[in-house]
């Protein structure tokens, strides 16, 4: 889906026309249009730092006992596994640039990464994000910096109802059997 076609849901939900099909646009449209364009990054890249994370692998060469995160291809939130190449896991900590672990030599580390920035004409390739899931999470950022705070709140409300529905999409939820007494 492209980006465009998101931005296109938020101005519908704002009440506002259409504008981005025009050759040129006017000073406050092109400030609308740029501003939903921040908002829509922010919210993306909270939706998947704290809410779905985008996971990779990665070979990583552990020496000393150091894995350089600055050397990953990826911007890394949070490790989540580092194996030796054998697939054995090995326990690890994380300091400011790298990661301490108990062995050396060739490994794979699995990451949490952050996004890249999108730009208004790129084409967005996440499909666990529905276009209204983040036209909602976007109006939420764009509320908020607006300072319409009660919009915000709504849009922010649908926006996380939106992802949750969709992390637990499929899996059943099971209580366990409890005594009452």
């Amino acid at each position: 889906m492209e980006i465009k076609k998101i931005i296109k849901i938020c101005l519908v939900k704002m009440g506002e026309k259409d504008f981005l099909d025009n050759p040129t646009l006017t000073d406050v449209q092109q400030e609308i249009k740029d501003k939903l364009l921040s908002a829509f990054n922010v919210a993306y890249s909270e939706a998947v730092t704290d809410l779905m994370p985008l996971i990779t692998k990665e070979k990583v060469n552990v020496v000393g006992g150091e894995v350089d995160c600055t050397a990953l291809t990826k911007q890394m939130v949070h490790p989540v596994r580092l194996e030796d190449a054998r697939g054995v896991k090995h326990r690890y900590h994380v300091m400011p640039t790298f990661i301490t672990t108990d062995f050396d030599g060739e490994g794979v580390l699995t990451y949490a990464y952050a996004p890249d920035e999108y730009q208004f004409g790129d084409t967005f390739e996440d499909l666990r994000f529905t276009a209204e899931t983040l036209a909602e999470g976007t109006l939420a950022v764009y509320y908020f910096a607006s300072r319409a705070f009660d919009l915000a709140s709504v849009h922010d409300d649908n926006f996380r109802t939106a992802v949750k529905k969709q992390k637990y999409k499929g899996r059943e939820i099971v209580l366990k059997e409890r005594r009452w007494g």
